[in-house]
Formats: structure tokens, C-alpha cells, sequence
């Protein structure tokens, strides 16, 4: 996006005039003719910014692409570009004179370059791929004439040629031939080490931490547990059947100061204690830690199956001897865990648990020795893996440096001067390649200046009849890029092109275009379109098709889906301007900047910025006094409604084609139609003359009923877009 233009050396710009800014995404700049719009259009064309490029519309441009037809009146010709745009194009693709012999392009003298760096490059790639394949074989059959020891090096390697070779070229880059062992010795050390079959043994799992009884749960199991409604007054509190009964009578005990609530005789202490230690809950606290007991056994019962298990699956040959060791815990464990048991269900018995620490420590001691055993053969094996491993190397040294160390000579004597040769082509070709790509390159892009027009016109003939634009179509008349205007019924349109005709028929063709190169997302490269005062005698109707168009380009480059990201419009016609601006409902103006142009007595211009639109025309003072009106509630504002709406409405529909009074009103229905036909008689009496008179009594002097009939002849004539945006609704 360009964001600001030096114009301090342009034309009308005097020295140390600040520089044109902000150019925002949408720009307007308006100025009477004569102040420098066509120069500051020129000057953004020639900015110049990496991935961006400039479609200017402007004079010239209508000038360049159409010419008229010097052999028939009313024909013209349609060329997007200069005559030395085809003279370069024939000089890259070449061309055919009439009656001459083909003369070659250069595109097609580069591509034969191309072609001939290939064939030879594709000529040496099968000399180095020949000795690549000699020497793969020799390499192969070599390999199999080594002793079968040996051939313990080359697993991996036995059923693939190509990978045998490449391990080959790998040995040969990262080792030297010096210290190499001969084959005697190689095979006497094959002699001293064993089968590479044995395998690495897991260490055993050690036992898990087996937690013994506390004294204190030791001293609970060996002693009775009693209930305290044993005791001497426990007998009575069974035979009454009411140990409620007794206990309430605890609560009296108390305040008869040692004797009986009932009988009132004396009670010694040993009864009131009995009475007291009946009701504890000492009892059923000893029984529920004997449980935890069992539950504390049994997670030790669990511990040891689980590592039962891990035992079973060992490979070591200590394994079923720490196996025998661990079911003799076990079997205590068990024996354990029923003599608790056997608690519960008599607390009063005494029960003495066998200890299993004796046990614990010989089944830990048997893994101790086994592991250490592991760990010796494990650490022998990997000695051995690493010998192996080591002697694998030597032979694949001894194979690459001492068998076939005379093929791989022979095969880099084949492939030094061919690979000297392609290094030189490679260059070469990349070079000729680079060259070719160029010039297409460049073709295309003076083929997208010179493509035909026929695609084009033929989209532009849609967009008029779209736009309902009746007037003519463009018709191509024969295999060159000639057309003329045609009316509907296929007559010539006239004799030569009107000034009108020719600006219209020019911007068609350089928006479709620009939506063209906005949609293109395989080029490269940002577009800013710059539009230098398109409203060339145009009349209403084709002004109208102009105004379209433009708000489409705005909205394609405020959406942001394509290349355009930038737009600038220059005119010098308010009212164009007006239109210009406008942006439907629904559609996003983007980011907008504003500039008039203002040129001084003494012949140099100068600008002022605005964020918003300052042009405001006569016709925009009448909309603002209709506007007001609505918007007042002071009656007298509807005196001066009549001509401010006569004035509109010739205004407005003399350029939009035409007022016809009669099918306006008939288009109304007919509940409304009266306030219409009211209105039209209204602005037809008193907007050519002044109401003065003291006594002037118009139909109505509710203006609000006349503006809601102002709004029906614009909805009823198809215009109520323009009337919403003229009221700002």
C-alpha cells in the first residue's frame, strides 16, 4: 500500500509543499481541473515498492486501448498495450512472416540450450552410473568368497547389493588401512569367542519390605480380652434383663450420696464401680485393633503372591530355590493370618505369632547371591557383545581395504572425469534454466498486456445487460481484435465513437481487468488501482453504470480477498463525488481518507485532508434541507419543503433518465396515493411561487405526511437505495 506521495516537484505543486498523506486503503481526492490530479495520478503510478503494482485508468489509457479502424467508419480496435509490447513478443516467441520462413524465438534458442546441457549431462550420469554398477557387482561376488566366520559381519547386508555397497563407500570415508588384521587373525579371534545367541538376563526383583507386629499388637494377641459386663454386677444387670433401667439409675447414684435411689440402704464402692465399667467401650476397641492386625497380615500375604508371580517367570537358574525359600514365608504368612483369625472369634485366647524375619532375611539373602551372579554373566556378555561388535568392524575394514580396495581404484578412475564434466554442466545448466524462466517469464506477463479482448468484451456485454445498460453491446466483426457498437436489434450504433462512449466502453474494460488480476492469486505481487476522473462526457445513464462498477472495486479491496489492496479515485465532479462515496448497507467502507485540491491566485495548488467526506453540492444542501425537516417539529420548516422537492426531483431524475409524473402514481397503491398526488401538486403550486401571503394555506402543513410521499416517489420510480442514503437511513 502506498501510504504517502512527495508532490512538492510536480506540476502546480510548488517547492516545500508537504507530502500527500494519509493515503489510506480507500482514497478520494477531489479538485477542479487544471489543480495536478493527473499529475499526482501519474506520480503513483511511478512509485515503485517491492511486490507492488499500479493499474492506472486515466486519458491516456483510453487514448492507448482503443483505435479507431482506418478502413471502416464506426469500427475500432482494441489493444491493451503498445506496438513494441507485440514487437518484443514476437521476438521472444518467435514468428512467421507472410510468405518468409519461420524465424525461431528466443525462448525456443533458449530452451534448445537447455535441452542440449541435458542430453550431455544425462550422457555422463551413465558413465558414473556404469561404474557404480560394476563396481557393486565386484563388491558383491567378493564378499562371498570370504570365510563363513566372516560372514557374521555382513547381517544386515546379505540380501541387498546396493546396500552392501553403500556400507561400503561408508567404511571406505571414515577409516584408513592402516592396522588392518589379517584374515588368519580374524578368524582365530571368530575361534575364541562364543555364539552371539546368548542373551542378557533381567535382574531378580528384591522382596518387598515386610513390616513385623509392634510389641504393643504382640502383647494384645497374647493377652484375653474381656467384656466388663463379666464383672460380679454384670450377673444382675443379665438377670434383671434391663441394663437401661440400670444405667438410668446411674444418673441418681450420684446425688443420693451413696446409697440406694430405690431401697435407700448404703452401696460400697466396688458396686458403684461395677456399675461405671459395665457401660465402657474398652472392649470392642481391643477387638477392632486384632482386626487391623489381620488386615496388616494380609496386605503382607498379597505382597509376597505378587512377588510369587515375578519369581515363576524368571529365566535365572536361582529361581526355584528363592521360589522354595518364598512359599515356606508364605505358608507362615498364612498360618499367621488364621491364628488371628481365630482370635476374633475368641478374644479371651491367647495367641503367640511365629515370627517371619528368620524367613524374610533367607529368601532376601538367595536374591542377593542370584543378583550378583546376574550381574557378572550380564557384564561378561556385554565384554563379549562389545568384542563382536568390535571384530564385525575389523573384518568390514579388512573387506573394504585389503578385497576390494583394486575395484574401488578402477571405479574412482571411471567416474573423475565424468563428475569433473557434470560439476561444469550442473553450473551450466542452472544457468540456461535461470535464462529460460526469464524469458517466459516475461512473455507472460506482456501476453497478460496483449491477451485477446474477445474474453473481455464479451464479459463487459454481460455486465451492461446486468446493469440494464440497453443502449448498444460490443460486437467483434471479425478475427482481428476489431468491434463495433451495435443497438439491440443488431444495427450499427453510429459512425465513429462519442467521447461519452469511448470512456465508458474503456473503464468496462480496464475493471474487468482489475477484478482479473485481483482474482489471480498464482501471481505475485500487490495491485493499487489509481482512477484519474472517469465521468468523461457521460451522461446520466452511463454515469450510473460507472458508480456501480466503482463500488464493487471498492468492496473487492476492502474485503481483502485478492491482490487489490488499494484504491484511488481523482474527479473533479461533485456529484460524482457524492455517489462515489456512498456505500450500500451491509457493505464495509474500509478505511477511507479525503483530500481536496485547491489551486491559488497565483497558479500553485495546495490540499487539505479530511477523515471525512467535505464535499457537500447543491443537490446534498437540498437532501440536508429535507433531512431537517423530518427531523423538525417546527411546522414553518414545511413552507420552504416545495421547492427544496421540486429541485430534487428534477435534478435527480433528469440524470437518471426521465420523471414521469402519471406512472410514478400508479405504481403507489392506491391507500397512499393520494398523499402522493398531493404532494406532486403541493411542489407543483408552491414551489414556483413564494408563499408570502399572510393568508397562505397549502393542502396540508403536516410536512411529515409529505416527506413519507416524497419517500413513495423514489420507492415507486425504483430509487429508494438513493433516497435512504441521501436521508442517511
Amino acid at each position: 500500500m502506498i501510504a504517502a506521495l512527495s508532490i512538492d516537484h510536480l506540476p502546480c505543486f510548488g517547492t516545500g509543499t508537504p507530502p500527500l498523506q494519509p493515503l489510506k486503503q480507500v482514497t478520494f481526492l477531489y479538485g477542479p481541473n487544471g489543480s495536478g490530479k493527473s499529475s499526482i495520478a501519474k506520480g503513483l503510478r511511478a512509485v515503485q515498492e517491492q511486490g507492488l503494482t499500479q493499474e492506472l485508468f486515466d486519458k491516456n489509457f483510453v487514448d492507448l486501448l482503443l483505435l479507431p479502424d482506418q478502413r471502416m467508419p464506426g469500427v475500432f480496435v482494441i489493444r491493451d498495450g503498445d506496438p513494441d509490447v507485440q514487437q518484443r513478443i514476437d521476438e521472444l516467441a518467435g514468428k512467421q512472416p507472410e510468405g518468409g520462413r519461420r524465424q525461431i524465438g528466443e525462448i525456443e534458442e533458449a530452451a534448445n540450450v537447455v535441452n542440449g546441457l541435458e542430453k550431455s549431462i544425462k550422457k555422463q550420469e551413465k558413465l558414473v552410473s556404469e561404474a557404480a554398477s560394476r563396481l557393486t557387482d565386484a563388491c558383491w561376488e567378493k564378499r562371498k568368497t570370504l570365510p563363513q566366520p566372516m560372514q557374521q559381519a555382513f547381517k544386515g547386508f546379505l540380501g541387498d547389493s546396493g546396500k552392501n555397497v553403500a556400507e561400503v563407500h561408508r567404511v571406505r570415508a571414515f577409516t584408513t588401512p592402516e592396522g588392518l588384521k589379517t584374515s588368519k587373525e580374524l578368524l582365530a579371534t571368530y575361534a575364541t569367542l562364543e555364539s552371539e545367541d546368548a542373551k542378557e538376563l533381567p535382574r531378580i526383583q528384591e522382596l518387598p519390605k515386610l513390616n513385623e507386629l509392634s510389641a504393643e499388637q504382640i502383647n494384645l494377641l497374647t493377652q484375653p480380652i474381656k467384656s466388663k459386663d463379666e464383672t460380679s454386677f454384670g450377673d444382675f444387670a443379665r438377670q434383671v434383663g434391663n441394663s437401661d433401667w440400670v444405667r438410668q439409675g446411674l444418673h441418681y447414684l450420684e446425688a443420693s450420696r451413696n446409697k440406694c435411689p430405690f431401697c435407700q440402704q448404703s452401696i460400697d464402692a466396688g458396686i458403684e464401680a461395677s456399675l461405671v465399667s459395665l457401660f465402657d467401650h474398652f472392649y470392642e476397641d481391643q477387638v477392632s485393633a486384632v482386626r487391623e492386625i489381620l488386615t496388616s497380615e494380609e496386605d503382607v500375604s498379597a505382597e509376597i503372591d505378587e512377588f510369587l508371580t515375578t519369581i515363576r517367570a524368571t529365566a535365572a537358574e536361582e529361581g526355584p530355590g528363592i521360589l522354595k525359600a518364598a512359599e515356606s514365608l508364605m505358608r507362615q504368612i498364612a498360618l499367621r493370618i488364621e491364628q488371628v483369625k481365630s482370635k476374633i472369634e475368641a478374644p479371651s485366647s491367647r495367641v503367640d505369632l511365629q515370627g517371619f524375619g528368620t524367613l524374610q532375611a533367607e529368601v532376601n539373602k538367595l536374591i542377593s547371591v542370584a543378583n550378583e551372579r546376574i550381574d557378572a554373566s550380564n557384564q561378561l556378555l556385554r565384554n563379549k557383545k562389545r568384542a563382536l561388535q568390535s571384530l564385525k568392524a575389523e573384518v568390514w575394514q579388512y573387506y573394504v581395504h585389503s578385497v576390494v580396495d583394486n575395484d574401488l581404484a578402477e571405479h574412482d578412475g571411471a567416474i573423475n572425469a565424468p563428475n569433473k564434466a557434470l560439476a561444469s554442466l550442473g553450473t551450466k545448466l542452472s544457468d540456461a534454466r535461470n535464462k529460460l524462466t526469464q524469458k517466459r517469464n516475461e512473455l507472460s506477463g506482456l501476453q497478460l498486456r496483449l491477451t485477446s479482448a474477445v474474453p473481455t468484451v464479451e464479459a463487459i456485454n454481460r455486465t451492461l445487460q446486468n446493469l440494464g445498460f440497453l443502449s448498444f453491446s460490443i460486437q467483434h466483426i471479425d478475427n482481428d481484435d476489431t468491434y463495433q457498437l451495435v443497438r439491440p436489434d443488431g444495427t450499427p450504433a453510429s459512425q465513429t465513437l462519442s467521447e461519452g462512449e469511448r470512456t465508458l466502453i474503456s473503464f468496462l474494460y480496464y475493471f474487468h481487468k482489475l477484478m482479473r488480476i485481483h482474482e489471480d492469486q498464482s501471481a505475485p505481487g500487490r495491485v493499487v488501482a489509481v482512477i484519474d476522473d472517469p465521468v468523461s462526457s457521460l451522461d446520466g445513464e452511463m454515469l450510473f453504470v460507472i458508480n456501480l462498477l466503482l463500488r464493487k472495486i471498492f468492496e473487492s479491496c476492502v474485503e481483502g480477498t485478492g491482490r487489490l489492496e488499494q484504491v484511488v479515485l481523482l474527479t473533479h465532479n461533485a456529484y460524482f463525488f457524492k455517489e462515489s462515496e456512498f456505500t450500500p448497507k451491509g457493505v464495509s467502507p474500509g478505511d477511507r481518507s479525503f483530500f481536496v485540491l485547491t489551486k491559488g491566485a497565483d497558479g500553485r495548488t495546495t490540499y487539505k485532508h479530511y477523515e471525512k467526506s467535505p464535499i457537500k453540492s447543491n443537490y446534498t444542501q437540498l437532501w440536508d434541507q429535507v433531512r431537517a425537516a423530518s427531523k423538525s417539529e417546527n411546522p414553518e420548516m414545511s413552507a420552504w419543503l416545495p421547492n427544496a422537492m421540486r429541485r430534487i426531483i428534477e435534478n435527480y431524475f433528469q440524470i437518471a433518465g426521465g420523471f414521469d409524473t402519471d406512472k410514478v402514481i400508479a405504481k403507489i397503491p392506491e391507500s397512499d396515493r393520494w398523499a402522493c398526488q398531493a404532494l406532486l401538486s403541493w411542489y407543483n403550486d408552491g414551489s414556483h411561487t413564494a408563499p408570502w401571503d399572510i393568508d397562505y394555506s397549502s393542502i396540508s402543513s403536516d410536512a411529515t405526511t409529505h416527506i413519507r410521499a416524497f419517500q413513495q416517489v423514489f420507492e415507486a420510480s425504483g430509487h429508494a437505495a438513493h433516497y435512504e442514503m441521501m436521508m442517511e437511513e
